[in-house]
């Protein structure tokens, strides 16, 4: 059987938008939630979305979403220049500052930001911070002390190994593969790209992964 390095699912011809601002990360959840009939997005709502945000994009890319640690607070994974910027806002829902510019995101990070949103929208802050509170990138790293930062690599380990296949959020230049695509050493390249353009972007019937595949542009439209 073929064997798949690291290498091989993060290719470097594919490109994804990377360390962006968390505050315009932010900016784009507090939007979405203004759109809704009842809006609900608080600072601790909007800081487990981030969370939520930066880990599924780590295990979906390799790379970090926005250019902020994660850190360990009493109420679970914080973004601390976010936290500071609403933390005026109390319990309180947030709106969007008419004053404030935000800066525009890629388009790929627009819509892997709308996969994460369409997932989370409707969990209140309660039921974010429990969820937080039982995954392990919390939990091994709270001691109590203040601003204890959350490693990316945990993040990008718990979220690839632990978190069910169908409670990711994938960027849309990644698909899901199977070990069954590799099985045979011969047409082991084939297959996966048999396998890519047939299921652009989804772990079609298969509900077992084991790797991620980068899309390169144009392979699989």
């Amino acid at each position: 059987m073929a064997s798949i390095d690291e290498s091989m699912l993060t290719a470097d011809e594919v490109q994804f938008s990377h360390h962006l601002s968390a505050l315009d990360v932010a900016a784009f959840f507090i939007r979405a939630d203004q759109m809704r009939d009842e809006p609900d997005v608080t600072p601790m709502k909007l800081q487990k979305l981030l969370y939520l945000a930066q880990a599924n994009y780590l295990a979906s890319t390799g790379q970090r979403l926005f250019d902020a640690d994660v850190e360990a607070f009493d109420n679970g994974p914080v973004v601390y220049r976010v936290w500071q910027a609403y933390a005026h806002h109390g319990g309180q829902i947030i709106a969007p500052d008419p004053a404030a510019a935000a800066g525009a995101l890629p388009a790929d990070v627009e819509e892997f930001l709308a996969g994460v949103w369409t997932r989370y929208q409707d969990w209140s802050a309660s039921a974010l911070r429990r969820l937080t509170h039982e995954q392990d990138p919390w939990r091994d790293h709270y001691d109590g002390s203040f601003r204890r930062r959350i490693p990316d690599d945990d993040m990008t380990s718990f979220f690839r190994h632990r978190v069910p296949v169908g409670q990711r959020v994938r960027h849309a230049n990644v698909v899901l593969v199977t070990e069954d695509v590799f099985e045979d050493d011969e047409d082991a390249d084939r297959r996966l790209r048999e396998f890519l353009t047939a299921a652009p972007g989804s772990p079609g019937s298969r509900s077992e992964t084991s790797a991620t595949w980068p899309r390169t542009p144009g392979e699989c439209s």
